[in-house]
This record gives C-alpha cells, sequence and structure tokens, in this order.
C-alpha cells in the first residue's frame, strides 16, 4: 500500500480541538461586541428620549410664564382665586397656577385668549392642567410632561430680587419676577429650571441649569 504524503494527510485532532477554540473565541468576542453596540444604543435612546422630554418641559414652562398676566379668577365655587397661586387648595398637588394670554384658537371657538392653566406633581407624574374658561370651571385638560418624579420644589423670585420658598403676595395681581423649578427624578440628577415670568425685560437667565448632583 503507498503511503499518503505528509501535504495529503488530514487535521489532527488536537489541531481540530485548537481550531475549534479559536473559532469559539472569535465568536464569543463578536456576539459580546453586537451586545455591547446595542446596549450603547438603547441606552443612548433612551437618554435622548429623556432630554428630549426635559427640554418640552423647559419649552412649555417657559412659554406659558413668560405671556403670564395679572388676571385673578374665580373657582367652581365662585371665590376669589389669586393672579398667580401656590398649592391651590382646589388643585390637588398643585405647585403653582395662573393666567397667561396668546392661547391660540385656529377654530374660532367662543372663548377668550386668556388660558388658567397650573403645575401639579400628581402619581409621580408632572402634569399640566388647563380650564376650558376662566371663572366657574374645572379643569378638563391634562397633559402629563415628566414621569418617575421623586419631588419637585419651587422657588419665587419677588421684587427685590429675594428668592422664596411661598408665594403668598399681600398684592392679589402681584407676579413673581422668576420661577425656579427643581425636579428630582427617581435615579437621576436633579434639574434646576429658571423661568422669567411675564412680558418683562429677558435677561441673561439660563432655561436650565443642572443641579449639584450632576
Amino acid at each position: 500500500m503507498t503511503e499518503l504524503r505528509h501535504s495529503e494527510a488530514g487535521f489532527t485532532l488536537i489541531e481540530l480541538l485548537v481550531a475549534l477554540a479559536i473559532f469559539a473565541l472569535i465568536s464569543v468576542a463578536g456576539v459580546m461586541l453586537l451586545r455591547s453596540g446595542s446596549d450603547t444604543q438603547i441606552a443612548v435612546k433612551k437618554r435622548l428620549e429623556e432630554m428630549a422630554l426635559s427640554h418640552r418641559l423647559a419649552n412649555g414652562l417657559e412659554g406659558d410664564l413668560a405671556q403670564a398676566i395679572a388676571r385673578p379668577v374665580r373657582d367652581q365655587s365662585g371665590q376669589p382665586v389669586p393672579t398667580f397661586t401656590q398649592g391651590e387648595e382646589s388643585v390637588p398637588g398643585a405647585l403653582f397656577g395662573f393666567v397667561r394670554a396668546g392661547w391660540s384658537n385656529f377654530d374660532d371657538a367662543p372663548r377668550a385668549g386668556l388660558q388658567r392653566v397650573a403645575y401639579v406633581l400628581e402619581g409621580g407624574a408632572l402634569k399640566r392642567l388647563s380650564w376650558p374658561m376662566l371663572d366657574g370651571t374645572a379643569p378638563t385638560d391634562a397633559a402629563v410632561l415628566l414621569e418617575d418624579v421623586a419631588s419637585a420644589k419651587v422657588e419665587f423670585r419677588d421684587n427685590t430680587g429675594a428668592w422664596r420658598d411661598d408665594w403668598t403676595a399681600a398684592d392679589a395681581d402681584a407676579l413673581p419676577r422668576a420661577v425656579a423649578l427643581n425636579v428630582n427624578l427617581v435615579g437621576k440628577p436633579a434639574q434646576r429650571m429658571l423661568f422669567l415670568v411675564g412680558p418683562q425685560t429677558r435677561v441673561a437667565l439660563p432655561s436650565v441649569e443642572k443641579g449639584a448632583a450632576e
């Protein structure tokens, strides 16, 4: 029987095991790389969604507060409500409320161009309430702006330039000069958002200021 030349001989068992081990290592590395890329993409997408929600909240608050006007209202029982309120009893979870101008009326509905709004914290969600009419009605619309809110604290800047934790102005028509909203999301850094109130001279006041936790 003619012996096979060495070049025509097959792989040995050890060579096959080594080749399989190398292939397994390459496969594991490839799977880990794909998983890492997928996890990164998911994390980036989640972060962008969170940033979009924060910016939507900041833009909505800035638009509302910039158009705040001195217009007291009356609640459903006919009791007077000051121009700018903090923790209104008839609105559970209310952080602050006011009347804003510039309410668009594209369908020419029989209503004013003024809108009563309030920002509330309810069930871990920060919401924007709005009323169909200024006086004697209940809120009908509630838009959720942020979820998983652990706490929210509001500060008010008065005409003297001092920041206060409460808004109990003697004048029912008084508006704060600025509002600071401190929001703590579950498992996230704190955020401090600053907004000017009413049609006043705009100053270099940042719309979003990250908290010290960052």
